[in-house]
C-alpha cells in the first residue's frame, strides 16, 4: 500500500518493484492512501517558491486512442531510476508510460470492451471497459483491475465482469482473471448481474440490470479487494427493473492462486432484492478502508428507513477472510442514515408487483429530489481520528464518529452539529441547521429564462431557501491537510463556487471555522442551475511531525470546469495552485500558478472525475481529446507539469 504508520506518509521504497531515492513517493491507489485525504506530505521538489509561471509549467504530453475515466498511477523507481505511470482506458488497455522519457513501455489488452449505448446517458462514451481506478499491492507487487468486456467478442448483448492480477512493470498476469458472479449472502438474494444473471419474463429471457464500476479500487488490511457498483444510472434500465448497490470483495491471496483460498467473493447487497438504488460511485472516489474495516457512501432509491435498504447512508463492514477454502464474508457493522424520507412513494418509484412500503427521496422519481446523493463523492477518515467525512449533493459535509455512525439519528451522533454547508456560504449556525432540516433548500430554482420548461421542471419541487446564485453546488471531491493530531485542514471545491477551506478539529463538538476560499469559480459562465463537476482536488508538501503535512510547503492543487458543464457537455478546464496556508486580504487564498488565464483555461477538455496526481516533482493531469467537429470522445491526453529546468 501507499501508507506507513497512520497513513497520511507515502511509502518512499515500495517491495518488488525496486528502491530509489530516500524522498521519492509512488501513488499506488484513488486519493493515494486508504483514508482519501489526498494529501502527498512526501513531496520534496515543488514548493511554494518554485510553483509558478517561471520556473513551472507543461513538460510533455501523452495521447490514447481511448476514453480515460481513471486516476493514473505512479510507482517509483519503477523504470530503473526513474518512475512507471499507469493508466488504464475505456478500451480495457492497460499501458505503462516511463514519466521522463514518455516512452511507451508497454500496452496490454484486457479483451474486447462492450459498446456503452445502454451505459452513457449523455452519448460521449463510445465503448465502456475500465472506467475504476485500479490499486496496487505493494507487498505482492500485483496490480488489481477490473474490466468490463463482452462474453463474446461479436455479441454486445451479454458482458461480464472480470478481475485481474498483473504485474504492474509489465502487465503481464500473475494468476488467470475471475468472472464477478454470486449471490449476496446476507439472506437478500441479489445477484450480483452478469451476463449469466438472467430472468424468464413474458416468454422471453432477459438479464438482470448491469452495474457500472466506477469507484476507485481499495484493499483492505487483511487481504481484501474491494469493488463497490452503482447501478446502470441508479435507475430503471431493463431487466427486472430493480438495479443495486454491490459492495464486493475478494481475497487476495485466492486470486493470486494461493492454495487453501477461495477465488470466490464475498457480495452485500445495499437493498433488498424487490427494490432498487443505493449505488456506490463516489464521484470515482474509492471506499475508506482501516484495517479489516470498510466505508461506502451510498446514493438514492428506494427506503424503509430501517436497516435493509441503505440508501443515502453511509454503511461499515467488516472483511472476514474464508476459511478452509470457503468464500469470505462481508459482515455489516454499522450505517447512518442521512434522510429519514416520508413512507410516501412517487410516480415511478415501484412497479406493480412490489407492494413494499418505501419512499424513492423527496419528489416523484423524475425530479431533482429523488437524486440527491448522499455518496456524491467517497468518504475520507480523518487520520488518528474517530472523525469519518462525507459530502453531499446539498453541498454539506457530514461528521461521523466511525465508532457510532448513528443509524436513524440524524443529528445527535454527529460529531459536530449541524452540519456544515461547506460548498457555498451557507449562512450562520441557524441557517446551516434550517438548510440541514429543510432537504430541498439546496436545489435551485431556475427561472424560465435560464432554461428549458422541461430542465426547470425537474428541479420543481425546490425550496424558498435557495442556495449561493440560485445554483447547484454539489460535492465531488474533498482533501486534508494534517496539522497535527487534533486539527488541521479541509478543501472542499463545489459545484458553481470557488475552492473552500474550512479549520477541521477532530475532538467531538467543536463546529470547523470558515479560513478562505480561491478566486476563480467553477463553470463561471453558466446559468441557472449551473454546471459540473466542480474541483477535484489533490495536496502535496513536506512531511512534519506526527505524519502531518510542512504548511511551509504546502499546496493545494485543482482541476476544474472554468467555463461549461463537465456533465452533460464539456467543459474547458484549468489547472490551478494554491498556498495551502496563507490567507490574504478579503479571505483569499494565494494562487501560486495556473494555466490560461481569465478567459480561457488552458488546459483543455476536463476529464470529469480525474484528480490530479502529484509524485517527486510532477503534476500529472488527464483531459478529454474529441474527434473534430463532434462531442463525442476519441481518445484523452495525459499532460505532466513540472520545473522547467
Amino acid at each position: 500500500m501507499l501508507w506507513k504508520s497512520t497513513v497520511l506518509v507515502f511509502t518512499a521504497v515500495l517491495a518488488g518493484v525496486g528502491a530509489g531515492s530516500a524522498f521519492a513517493v509512488s501513488v499506488l491507489e484513488r486519493a493515494g492512501n486508504p483514508f482519501r485525504t489526498a494529501a502527498n506530505n512526501q513531496e520534496f521538489i515543488l514548493n511554494k517558491q518554485n510553483v509558478n509561471a517561471n520556473q513551472f509549467g507543461l513538460l510533455r504530453t501523452h495521447d490514447f486512442d481511448a476514453k480515460v475515466e481513471t486516476q493514473p498511477l505512479v510507482v517509483q523507481g519503477g523504470v530503473g531510476a526513474d518512475d512507471l505511470v499507469i493508466v488504464t482506458t475505456m478500451k480495457n488497455q492497460v499501458i505503462g508510460i516511463s514519466a521522463r522519457t514518455n516512452q511507451r513501455l508497454y500496452e496490454v489488452d484486457l479483451g474486447v470492451e462492450a459498446d456503452s449505448a445502454d451505459m452513457d446517458a449523455w452519448g460521449h462514451t463510445p465503448t465502456w471497459g475500465i472506467a475504476a481506478t485500479p490499486v496496487i499491492d505493494a507487498a505482492t507487487n500485483t496490480l488489481y483491475v477490473v474490466a468490463w468486456m463482452r462474453k463474446n467478442a461479436n455479441d454486445n448483448r451479454y458482458r461480464d465482469y472480470k478481475v485481474f492480477a498483473l504485474n504492474p512493470m509489465n502487465g503481464m498476469q500473475k494468476s488467470p482473471p475471475v468472472r464477478i458472479f454470486g449471490q449476496s449472502q446476507e439472506g437478500n438474494g441479489c445477484w450480483f448481474n452478469d451476463a449469466d444473471a438472467v430472468f424468464t419474463e413474458n416468454g422471453q429471457t432477459q438479464q438482470y440490470v448491469y452495474p457500472k464500476l466506477r469507484a476507485g479500487l481499495a484493499l483492505t488490511g487483511n487481504n481484501g479487494l474491494v469493488l463497490a457498483f452503482a447501478a446502470n444510472g441508479e435507475s430503471f434500465q431493463g431487466g427486472r427493473k430493480n438495479p443495486h448497490g454491490f459492495v464486493i470483495a475478494y481475497d487476495t491471496r485466492g486470486l493470486l492462486g494461493q492454495t487453501g483460498f477461495s477465488r470466490e467473493p464475498g457480495i452485500f447487497c445495499a437493498t433488498a432484492f424487490n427494490n432498487w438504488g443505493a449505488g456506490i460511485w463516489h464521484a470515482g472516489g474509492a471506499p475508506v478502508t482501516e484495517g479489516d474495516t470498510i466505508y461506502v457512501a451510498t446514493s438514492n432509491g428506494t427506503s424503509n428507513n430501517g436497516g435493509v435498504d441503505l440508501t443515502e447512508s453511509m454503511i461499515k463492514l467488516r472483511f472476514v477472510p474464508g476459511a478452509g477454502g470457503s468464500r469470505p464474508l462481508l459482515q455489516k457493522v454499522d450505517w447512518y442514515k442521512a434522510f429519514l424520507d416520508e413512507r410516501t412513494s412517487g410516480d415511478g418509484c415501484l412497479w406493480p408487483d412490489n407492494k413494499t412500503e418505501v419512499s424513492c427521496g423527496r419528489a416523484a422519481i423524475n425530479k431533482a429530489g429523488s437524486d440527491w446523493d448522499f455518496g456524491a463523492t467517497s468518504p475520507m477518515l480523518i487520520p488518528g481520528s474517530n472523525m469519518l467525512l462525507q459530502g453531499t449533493k446539498d453541498g454539506l459535509i457530514y461528521a461521523l464518529n466511525k465508532n457510532d455512525l448513528g443509524q436513524n439519528d440524524r443529528f445527535n451522533k454527529l460529531m459536530f452539529r449541524p452540519p456544515l454547508v461547506a460548498s457555498y456560504d451557507g449562512g450562520d449556525v441557524n441557517e446551516n441547521w434550517a438548510r440541514a432540516n429543510r432537504l430541498n433548500a439546496s436545489i435551485p430554482c431556475p427561472d424560465p429564462g435560464d432554461v428549458d420548461d422541461g430542465t426547470r421542471n425537474w428541479f420543481l419541487p425546490c425550496s424558498d431557501l435557495r442556495p449561493e446564485n440560485n445554483r447547484m453546488h454539489h460535492i465531488h471531491a474533498m482533501a486534508y491537510a494534517k496539522r497535527d493530531a487534533a486539527r488541521g485542514i479541509v478543501y472542499v471545491w463545489g459545484e458553481n463556487s470557488q475552492l473552500k477551506s474550512y479549520n477541521f478539529f477532530t475532538g467531538p463538538d467543536t463546529l470547523p471555522t470558515f479560513r478562505a476560499q480561491g478566486s476563480e469559480i467553477a463553470s463561471g459562465n453558466m446559468r441557472s442551475p449551473g454546471g459540473m463537476p466542480g474541483g477535484l482536488l489533490s495536496i502535496s508538501g513536506r512531511p512534519a511531525a506526527t505524519d502531518a503535512i510542512d504548511f511551509n510547503t504546502a499546496i493545494v492543487w485543482g482541476i476544474y470546469a472554468k467555463f461549461g458543464d463537465s456533465n452533460k457537455s464539456f467543459g474547458d478546464s484549468q489547472l490551478v495552485a494554491y498556498d495551502a496556508s496563507t490567507i490574504l486580504p478579503g479571505g483569499k487564498l494565494r494562487r501560486l500558478f495556473r494555466t490560461g488565464d481569465d478567459n480561457q483555461g488552458g488546459l483543455g477538455l476536463m476529464g470529469k472525475m480525474i484528480p490530479p496526481v502529484v509524485a517527486n516533482g510532477r503534476v500529472y493531469v488527464m483531459i478529454y481529446r474529441l474527434a473534430p467537429g463532434t462531442d463525442r470522445v476519441i481518445g484523452s491526453q495525459l499532460k505532466v507539469y513540472g520545473l522547467k529546468s
